[in-house]
C-alpha cells in the first residue's frame, strides 16, 4: 500500500494526501475528511524513514531532563509531547539523573539519531556537552541557561518576581524571620534560585541570618535533612521558603515525624506546585511554575528555527503563588513562652 492508492482513492493528489499527514492547515476540512477516510479504509501506515529521506528532514524532536523521579519533569514532557503529536513530530527523551557523564553521552546518541530539534531541561550544561551541540546544525533551546544566550535559545524564568510574591504573602501573615532550603551549590540553576531568594529579601529589605539558610539536594532527603536542622536550633525562622516542592515535601514528612507542626511552629512555602502540593497534608502553599508554558515556548522555539512557526511567545515565564494550608499567620511566641 502506497501514497499514490490512498491519493487515488480520495480523488486527490499525492501532494495533498502529504499535507494531511502532515497536520496541514492549507487544506480544506472536507478534503482532509476525504483523504483521512480513504487512508483508514485502506489502512495505509507511512513510512517515515522513507519520508524522512525525501525531506531531509527526521520529525524527531529530543528532550534531554535531570531527573524523570521528580513529577515537574513528567508534567514538561507531557505538555511537550503533546504538541509535538499535534504537529505529526515523534518525540525521543533521555534521562540524565544530574550525572554530567550521561547528559554527554544523551546529547551524543541524539545528535546521531538525526534529530530535528533538542529541547535541554536539565540543571546542568556541561562544557563537554557545549562543544558537542556548537557544531550541530539544528535549533537547540535550553532551560534557564543565560550564560548559553548567544549559543541557544533559551526559555528564561523570572525568579526574583516569584520569590518576592513569597516573601510578601508571609510578611502580611507576619512573619519577619524567614529562612531558605536551598538546592545544592553544585547545580548551576540551584545557584540561580538561591540568588534570585538573596536578591528578593533584599529587595524587600528584609534581614536573614546565615544559618537560616539550609543547602538541600532538590530531593526528599534535602528537606528532611533542613527540618532536623532547623527544629533543633533555639533561635529559628518562623517560615522556610524551599527552592522546590521536593524539598519542602520532604520537610513537611521530617516535621511530622518529629512532632512539629506546619503551620502551627513554621510557615511553609515550596515552589514548582507539583500535583503532590494537593495531596500532601498539610496542602502546600507554593510558587506555580508553569510547564505548559516552558514546554510551548521551547517546542515553538524550535519550530520557529526550522521556519515552521511564527508564534508570538512570552520572552519570560513568571511564577506566582498559589496559598494553600501550610502557610499561617506568625506564631505569638510571647503566649508559647508562656506556657512552658
Amino acid at each position: 500500500m502506497d501514497i499514490v492508492e490512498v491519493a487515488q482513492k480520495a480523488g486527490v493528489s499525492t501532494a495533498t494526501v502529504s499535507r494531511v499527514l502532515n497536520g496541514s492547515n492549507k487544506v480544506r476540512e472536507s478534503t482532509a475528511a476525504r483523504v483521512r477516510a480513504a487512508v483508514e479504509e485502506l489502512n495505509y501506515r507511512p513510512n517515515s524513514y522513507a519520508r524522512s529521506l525525501r525531506s531531509g528532514r527526521s520529525n524527531l524532536f529530543g528532550i534531554i531532563v535531570s531527573d524523570i523521579r521528580n513529577p515537574f519533569f513528567p508534567d514538561l514532557i507531557e505538555h511537550f509531547e503533546s504538541l509535538a503529536t499535534q504537529h505529526g513530530i515523534d518525540v525521543t527523551i533521555a534521562n540524565t539523573g544530574y550525572s554530567e557523564k550521561r547528559l554527554v553521552a544523551a546529547v551524543s546518541r541524539l545528535l546521531e539519531r538525526g534529530v530535528d530539534g533538542l529541547a535541554i531541561f536539565t540543571s546542568e550544561v556541561s562544557d563537554a556537552a557545549v562543544s558537542l551541540l556548537r557544531p550541530a546544525s539544528i535549533p537547540i533551546v535550553v532551560l534557564n541557561q543565560p550564560s548559553l544566550a548567544s549559543d541557544f535559545e533559551i526559555v528564561s524564568v523570572d525568579y526574583i518576581q516569584g520569590f518576592i510574591e513569597a516573601i510578601e504573602h508571609l510578611r502580611m501573615l507576619g512573619h519577619q524571620k524567614i529562612g531558605f532550603i536551598a538546592g545544592p551549590a553544585t547545580q548551576s540553576s540551584a545557584v540561580r534560585r538561591r540568588k534570585a531568594f538573596l536578591a528578593a529579601v533584599k529587595s524587600c529589605h528584609l534581614a536573614l541570618r546565615d544559618d537560616w539558610i539550609f543547602e538541600g539536594d532538590h530531593r526528599l532527603t534535602g528537606g528532611k535533612f533542613a527540618a532536623e536542622s532547623l527544629f533543633s536550633m533555639r533561635h529559628r525562622p518562623t517560615a522556610m521558603v524551599c527552592s522546590n516542592d521536593m524539598t519542602a515535601i520532604g520537610f513537611l514528612e521530617s516535621a511530622s515525624r518529629l512532632g512539629h507542626k506546619v503551620p502551627e511552629e513554621v510557615s511553609l512555602i515550596g515552589f514548582d506546585d507539583l500535583f503532590l502540593c494537593e495531596i500532601v497534608h498539610p496542602s502546600l502553599t507554593t510558587l506555580h511554575l508553569s510547564r505548559k508554558e516552558i514546554a510551548t515556548r521551547a517546542f515553538y522555539c524550535l519550530q520557529s528555527a526550522r521556519g515552521e512557526c511564527r508564534e508570538h511567545l512570552p520572552a519570560v515565564i513568571s511564577p506566582y503563588l498559589v496559598p494553600r494550608a501550610s502557610t499561617g499567620r506568625v506564631p505569638n511566641t510571647k503566649v508559647r513562652k508562656g506556657r512552658m
